[in-house]
């Protein structure tokens, strides 16, 4: 037997998307919030690669869940399985169905190591380390440490990827780390970076690549990490394919999206089973009370903490004007670029759907390395988060 709840809106997902999402609605006066989430523990995702490269400690990062979510908000500790986008019902792992007049898909996108062969013994066996995954900063940060010599490999794919430009973060930060502790002469760093250019902004790629010849990294564009045995990578790249030796090899997690959006039929051909939106407005194209923010959605490169935050106050705007026939908002793919370019020093490009370069801060240049925006990104960042973000007061 199954029971059904009824919201006014139900908030599918307890990330950073899923929790702003439902402090908002309540701030605009929305009068019944459910969500659905079956973590009991809240982990800030851009502090991971601080963690993990010695810049900041473990008891940052993660903060229970029911501490987060926001008084008023029916809370579902479970997992969504299934929803029927007509009749707008969410079905449950624990059996339960819950209805919302309107649903925000908000769950994100899950690491999937089978997509990248290899990968998961690599990491078991510590020949691979990632600062995407909690459960792997303490090994990344000592083997970082301990690397004196020889070759390191650090891979960045292409989409679908969360906070994709967050992927130079382990790369510099070692660099830096090795230059200060005078070893970096004795490894050969080498960047295999899956997209043909560094980044799409030229101004933003412009600065990686300075950083890149500063550190001496041998950057290989257009080349894929296919498979991983041992210490062996195999490499596919517009010189051939072939297998080459690393001492220490760095993996950008790959990401799939949650089997349930595809099996309820939200995805849409090309989305990669992530959930079809209009990328303007945030809305279904064929279910107009269901909207998706986030890594779950196919939104492109707007995968990242800033652009979440821009489309969730889109989503929650336009199920208001829905609601009252007005026109709705429409989000610009906003998004931004915190890029580590030293232990102490960070790139803050912000830029939009047309690749036009943003500037949310009254500064001349935010693309320019400075201590300043790795101050803001290190430390004010995080604490904006916990106490503003989340909460729906930004």
């Amino acid at each position: 037997m199954t029971s059904e709840r009824v919201h006014d809106v139900l908030v599918v997902g307890g990330g950073n998307g899923g929790l702003s999402a439902a402090a908002h609605l309540l701030r605009k006066g929305c009068r019944d919030v459910g969500m659905i989430e079956p973590a009991d523990r809240h982990v800030y995702k851009p502090l991971q690669h601080y963690v993990g490269t010695g810049r900041a400690s473990s008891d940052e990062l993660v903060r229970d869940q029911s501490s987060l979510v926001p008084d008023g908000v029916e809370w579902y500790r479970t997992a969504a399985v299934a929803i029927d986008p007509v009749r707008r019902i969410v079905r449950c792992a624990d059996g339960r169905e819950v209805r919302g007049a309107d649903i925000v898909l908000a769950p994100g996108a899950r690491i999937d190591w089978s997509l990248l062969p290899g990968a998961e013994r690599a990491l078991a066996e510590g020949t691979a380390i990632t600062t995407w995954d909690d459960r792997e900063l303490d090994r990344a940060r000592s083997r970082i440490a301990a690397t004196t010599s020889g070759r390191a490999i650090f891979h960045v794919h292409g989409q679908p990827a969360s906070g994709q430009e967050t992927a130079f973060k382990p790369l510099f930060i070692a660099c830096d780390t090795w230059r200060a502790a005078g070893v970096l002469d004795r490894i050969e760093v080498v960047l295999v970076h899956e997209g043909a250019r560094l980044h799409r902004v030229e101004a933003i790629e412009r600065e990686i690549r300075r950083h890149l010849d500063d550190y001496g990294v041998d950057a290989r564009l257009g080349t894929r990490l296919q498979s991983i045995d041992g210490d062996a990578v195999a490499l596919v790249g517009p010189y051939g394919s072939g297998t080459e030796h690393a001492d220490l090899i760095v993996l950008h997690a790959p990401y799939a999206p949650h089997a349930f959006i595809a099996s309820s039929g939200l995805d849409a051909e090309g989305t990669g089973g992530f959930v079809a939106v209009d990328p303007e407005t945030l809305r279904h194209p064929e279910h107009p009370r269901i909207w998706a923010v986030g890594d779950g959605a196919d939104l492109g490169d707007a995968r990242t903490g800033g652009a979440l935050r821009k489309q969730v106050t889109t989503v929650v705007e336009n199920i208001r004007r829905a609601r009252g026939g007005q026109p709705l908002q429409r989000y610009d793919g906003y998004t931004v670029a915190p890029i580590m370019t030293a232990r102490r020093s960070l790139s803050f490009g912000e830029y939009d759907r047309e690749l036009r370069v943003r500037r949310s801060l009254p500064v001349p240049d935010e693309i320019r390395s400075s201590p300043l925006w790795y101050a803001l990104d290190r430390y004010a960042l995080p604490q904006v988060y916990w106490h503003r973000i989340l909460k729906g007061r930004l």
